[in-house]
């Protein structure tokens, strides 16, 4: 009896043995194979840098850094072996008394509380298994991970562990965790930093230091016992990393897909390489974008969008944009449990008061104070709020905003903000809206005339003359912002004072041909009409296009091609793009030293006047439209073009008086003194074959001396050749003798008056009253920071 049963238990246990190794037979023959590991790379942020090689953001979809085994130090190693496996170097991918220890407390626990997987389980199921629980899976990583062991060293399998397993914060790997929570690399830590590190897989969200520090510390506490259990650590360190606190780095918040320009990025790494470029990473992507100066330029936009706003009252809003309004608000599936901080929602107004307005969004109730008028804002209308990290809200502006700076000398874009947040709308108005410039137009023409053999003096008539306007098939006559015509004035003047009149004069006497060719030689893309109105800016440009024709200027007549990548770089170190600047001479250089002064003359004494304010030189052009619909202003420094343009999306007014002098000047200064800060002083270079003249502002001759002079820039050549008193110009006797540049000009001195109507004003310095060289900002070394906030604030 006792040997049948003997035989009956042998016979049970050969069946169960059969049928259990057919099972897991079954369930496992379609598993990975395990050797494809020797070539895996898994899914590393591509990190994106500006034109300093400094880190500027980050494109991934698990932000990870892989770094190999010996860049790990030894009691990183420890802290989570010691932790998590600390049999993994003896044991063969499985430690079978830790699963059975674990089976037995789940049974009494009545649930899955301990899982007793080792680092060669977790690895498998990290790489090849779904997160379920259940038996086939932990099956399944069992024999993967037997398969991993007969494989792969344990070093080996170690490293794709401490690059693999996720560390909370959205970090995976231990690299990225070290920079996440403690701003260092990985070979930097100390032990205290591993046991932090080691503490969360067990459960990165209940261990995050960033939100539970107290668990965190508890956690690092046992991760440090059993590094002492193991022998890993002494008393004395043991002591030490208990009592030293964790020393967070700080949240480093990078809007990694809530940024204009790095969304011009990913588009362009996925246009080129494809998804998988985001999904896999590991890229390197130079960019010429200045990361400083990006940022204060997209922040101080925001501010300036909310102060015009205010002062101008919110706008009355198209039945088509209160629609789409309606769309957004009602696609929204909002709740107070799941309002995110930074988030923008559209709101739907419940009441109005003078300060502040209630609101709903779908399920949460609010309010905001409001600034400026609300006159526009209706009960059931909508607005744009932004959920702060206060738990507030804070109502958006409609206004929209573009600041665009290009590296003159090479066409590298240095900073492209799109608008006022790329949350609120990620539609990118620097490259793909089209508006009116306004006068920002009209420095093309002028250009087309001093190639054409006109000078600062010639005269152009600022008359009200009628045109045939082929573009409404009627007759048309051009107006001056002020309503006041001039009569005969000289070409800077018309330039400087933006006078519509003369410019469309000058355009006739041009005819469209030459301008619309220059146009184009400059950086214009879009096709031109050859409408008279085309001298006040009535075609529509994109911004890039605008800033383009403004570096040529600020680059000597030679235009670059905007570009914003330099090189990208793959995981392996290969170069897989590289861009170099691509120039390419389009305008004479003494002509372009012309169009320079002219431009000068705008932010000295013309319709930017305000500019002469800042302490370096400066050129540009204001830039306004019909019914104040846009306010522009762009300019240059001997380095850098800026572009502002401020407006609505759907072409409504600004709000009156609102030009470009007042919308968007401003705005630009304050972005060119930022990028000027801390520089020597700079002034705009002397060109050969340009030359520096007296005039005689009465009789538009030369000043010998017996008459009034103020300084001119020719073109060597085209200066008048007979003085005020009618003899030939002898420059080697004029008084005083033409300097080689012209005399530094003192940013706070006061403005000459405004011209008499039909006389050519004293554009430039007179000679016989030169400027103390001692008070000039060229005697300066630098432009300090204290002086640029200074001049932020007078100026806003």
């Amino acid at each position: 009896m006792k040997k049948k049963i003997i035989l009956g238990l042998i016979g049970f246990i050969f069946l169960f043995t059969l049928i259990f190794g057919l099972y897991v037979f079954i369930i496992t023959r379609d598993l990975p194979n395990v050797k494809e590991l020797e070539n895996w790379k898994p899914p590393e942020a591509s990190v994106i840098y500006d034109y300093k090689d400094r880190v500027f953001s980050e494109l991934y979809v698990q932000k990870r850094y892989y770094v190999s085994i010996d860049k790990i130090p030894d009691y990183v190693k420890k802290a989570f072996i010691a932790v998590e496996d600390k049999t993994f170097y003896e044991n063969p991918g499985i430690d079978f008394f830790g699963i059975l220890r674990a089976f037995i407390r789940n049974i009494f626990s009545g649930g899955v509380v301990e899982g007793g997987s080792t680092i060669s389980q977790q690895l498998a199921k990290n790489l090849f298994l779904t997160p379920e629980r259940s038996i086939n899976r932990k099956i399944k990583e069992i024999v993967l991970a037997l398969r991993l062991n007969k494989v792969y060293s344990k070093d080996k399998i170690l490293e794709m562990y401490l690059n693999q397993i996720y560390l909370g914060q959205g970090s995976y790997g231990v690299e990225a965790a070290a920079q996440t929570y403690f701003g260092k690399h990985v070979w930097q830590l100390d032990v205290c930093d591993a046991a932090v590190l080691a503490g969360l897989p067990k459960a990165p969200t209940k261990y995050n230091p960033y939100q539970n520090l107290d668990l965190a510390e508890k956690r690092k506490k046992v991760v440090l016992m059993r590094m002492l259990e193991e022998g890993y650590i002494d008393e004395h360190q043991y002591q030490r990393c208990v009592e030293k606190p964790i020393r967070l780095a700080g949240i480093v918040k990078t809007d990694t897909f809530n940024d204009y320009f790095v969304e011009l990025i990913r588009q362009w790494v996925v246009e080129r390489y494809g998804e998988d470029a985001i999904s896999q990473g590991g890229l390197k992507i130079y960019t010429t974008i200045d990361r400083d100066l990006h940022y204060y330029a997209q922040k101080r936009l925001q501010n300036w969008l909310e102060e015009m706003q205010a002062r101008v009252g919110f706008p009355k809003l198209f039945k088509d944009e209160i629609e789409s309004l309606k769309q957004k608000y009602e696609s929204q599936n909002v709740s107070p449990e799941t309002l995110i901080a930074n988030s923008i929602y559209v709101a739907k107004i419940k009441s109005v008061s003078k300060n502040k307005i209630t609101f709903t969004i779908d399920e949460v109730e609010g309010e905001a104070s409001v600034k400026g008028s609300t006159a526009n804002l209706q009960k059931d209308g909508y607005v744009y709020v932004k959920y702060t990290e206060d738990r507030k809200f804070k109502v958006l502006p409609f206004l929209e905003g573009v600041v665009l700076s290009i590296d003159s000398k090479t066409g590298g874009i240095r900073v492209i903000v799109g608008g006022y947040e790329f949350r609120k709308s990620q539609f990118n108005r620097a490259l793909q809206s089209k508006r009116q410039p306004g006068s920002a137009i009209k420095p093309i023409i002028y250009a087309t005339a001093i190639q054409n053999g006109y000078t600062q003096i010639s005269i152009l008539k600022d008359e009200p003359i009628s045109f045939w306007d082929y573009s409404q098939n009627k007759e048309w006559v051009p107006k001056n912002y002020d309503g006041i015509y001039r009569g005969n004035v000289i070409l800077r003047t018309a330039l400087a004072k933006s006078l519509n009149a003369a410019t469309v004069y000058l355009l006739s006497q041009l005819d469209f041909d030459p301008v619309i060719a220059t146009a184009y030689r400059l950086g214009i893309k879009q096709k031109l009409p050859k409408y008279y109105s085309l001298a006040l800016g009535s075609v529509e440009l994109t911004p890039i296009e605008l800033a383009t024709v403004y570096a040529t200027f600020g680059n000597q007549g030679t235009r670059c091609e905007p570009y914003y990548i330099r090189k990208v770089v793959d995981r392996n170190g290969n170069i897989l793009y590289q861009q170099e600047p691509r120039c390419e001479d389009v305008y004479p250089k003494p002509e372009n030293a012309v169009m320079v002064d002219l431009l000068r003359a705008v932010t000295t004494e013309g319709t930017a006047a305000r500019a002469a304010s800042l302490p370096f030189q400066t050129a540009g052009k204001t830039g306004t439209t019909n019914d104040y619909a846009d306010a522009w202003f762009v300019g240059f420094d001997p380095d850098l073009t800026t572009l502002v343009w401020i407006g609505y999306d759907r072409r409504k007014q600004i709000g009156k008086g609102i030009a470009g002098a007042e919308g968007a000047l401003p705005l630009w200064m304050d972005v060119m003194l930022y990028a000027n800060r801390g520089m020597s002083y700079k002034q705009f270079p002397k060109v050969e074959g340009t030359i520096y003249i007296p005039i005689d502002p009465i009789t538009l001759k030369v000043s010998n001396g017996n008459c009034p002079g103020r300084f001119f820039l020719f073109v060597d050549g085209t200066y008048p050749q007979v003085d005020c008193d009618g003899n030939p110009v002898d420059l080697s006797k004029i008084y005083p003798p033409p300097p080689q540049e012209p005399p530094s000009e003192n940013p706070t001195e006061t403005q000459p008056e405004q011209p008499q109507e039909n006389t050519p004003p004293p554009d430039t310095i007179n000679p016989e009253t030169p400027k103390d060289k001692s008070s000039s900002p060229s005697d300066k070394n630098t432009v300090d920071s204290e002086e640029i906030i200074n001049i932020i604030k007078k100026n806003q």
